[in-house]
């Protein structure tokens, strides 16, 4: 079982803490999606002048960089933010080679309220045509994170159509897909070929808000989750994102990372 972790479940740490904390848990991968007070890892000099330190660090740690996080959006509105987003996709994507890294994650977005159905499908599938020309000629792929208006497997799967696997994927949240009430035996099943990475969390619903908790303390099905993606052959990664960036009452990282690591390997075990 390939384990990641998401930096969103650290936020205060440092890039070496990082790097630590998911050495010692025996984890493989790390999720960049920001590092310290900065979200665009792109902007950070970790990543740009420094970038084969950087490599050189995780490599020592026997760890790699399985998915680059975007804040990209299909749908944003009005075209100059689209025109920034294909910006932050070029990035993402030329920093994807040099760090070993297949995926860059991608979100569809939600609707336009001045847009119907049609029009909106027209418009996120033109533009993640787009992105998909960029990261072809970087040798990765844009995948679609389950969100927003695209959280359950047809919704992701219409999307999608007059699109390959080969071009594109999917990152399958398991919390948005669940909470919109697709059963999990169901989600990985229905995606197919389009699966290529996966956000393990846990969270209860509070006043109509999800606060994260440790895996196997909430409502979410984490092990029908994982014996469904194990009953496909799933074979990638299982990234840990415990949203501690954006919710401060979520669990520490010192806690929540190696607890992640000794749950998965309890489930592999148990499997």
């Amino acid at each position: 079982m390939k384990l990641a972790v998401s930096t969103l479940a650290c936020p205060q740490w440092t890039l070496d803490e990082i790097i630590a904390a998911a050495a010692r848990s025996g984890i493989g991968g790390i999720d960049f999606r920001g590092v310290g007070a900065e979200i665009d890892i792109t902007h950070l000099t970790a990543f740009t002048v420094h970038l084969d330190k950087t490599l050189a660090t995780l490599r020592a740690a026997n760890l790699s960089m399985p998915c680059l996080n975007t804040s990209v959006t299909l749908l944003a509105t009005p075209a100059a933010r689209w025109e920034a987003m294909i910006e932050e996709c070029h990035r993402y994507a030329k920093l994807a080679p040099k760090a070993g890294t297949p995926f860059v994650r991608v979100f569809g977005g939600s609707a336009p309220k001045d847009l119907d159905h049609r029009e909106v499908l027209a418009m996120a599938r033109r533009r993640l045509r787009q992105l998909v020309k960029v990261c072809q000629g970087r040798h990765c792929k844009p995948i679609v994170e389950t969100h927003d208006d695209w959280c359950t497997a047809p919704e992701m799967l219409e999307l999608l159509d007059g699109f390959d696997a080969d071009e594109v994927g999917v990152l399958w949240d398991i919390e948005h897909s669940f909470r919109r009430g697709e059963a999990p035996e169901l989600t990985p099943r229905r995606l197919g070929n389009f699966l290529a990475h996966v956000h393990i969390k846990d969270s209860v619903r509070i006043d109509g808000r999800s606060k994260p908790t440790l895996l196997g303390e909430g409502e979410l099905p984490v092990r029908q989750c994982v014996m469904a993606l194990r009953e496909i052959g799933y074979g990638g990664f299982y990234s840990l994102e415990t949203e501690k960036r954006w919710h401060s009452d979520a669990p520490e990282p010192s806690e929540s990372i190696p607890q992640f690591a000794a749950f998965m390997r309890g489930l592999e075990a148990s499997a």
